[in-house]
């Protein structure tokens, strides 16, 4: 049979210390990010272009364009942050009407809260 071998101990009274103040946490905040393929037929880019920036505004983080000559298309790999992919296909879609829409990935990141 185990007998237990700690003694009784009293419980320690605490004193109240003054703490320094706490500096505000750096919170984050969770935006969507959604990347997807957009081809429009044609070689020349302007019209396209615009009608992107129009459609997704601010929101259009980063874009890559390749134009395609021989099959007379031209490719957008566009990157959107805050919308979601719903968002981002009803815009696009709204504003290219020729555009075909390929891979589309939605994902999260945590970037640092405006103040």
């Amino acid at each position: 049979m185990l007998q237990s071998t700690a003694s009784a101990v009293a419980p320690v009274a605490r004193t109240a210390t003054a703490r320094a103040p706490r500096t505000p946490r750096r919170t984050n905040e969770v935006v969507s990010l959604v990347t997807i393929d957009i081809t429009v037929p044609g070689t020349a880019s302007t019209e396209s272009r615009r009608a992107l920036h129009t459609a997704l505004g601010d929101d259009l983080r980063l874009y890559v364009m390749t134009i395609d000559r021989a099959n007379e298309r031209v490719t957008f790999r566009a990157e959107i942050t805050a919308r979601t992919l719903d968002d981002v296909i009803s815009a696009v879609t709204a504003s290219l009407a020729r555009a075909t829409l390929g891979r589309a990935v939605s994902t999260m990141l945590r970037r640092p809260r405006q103040r």
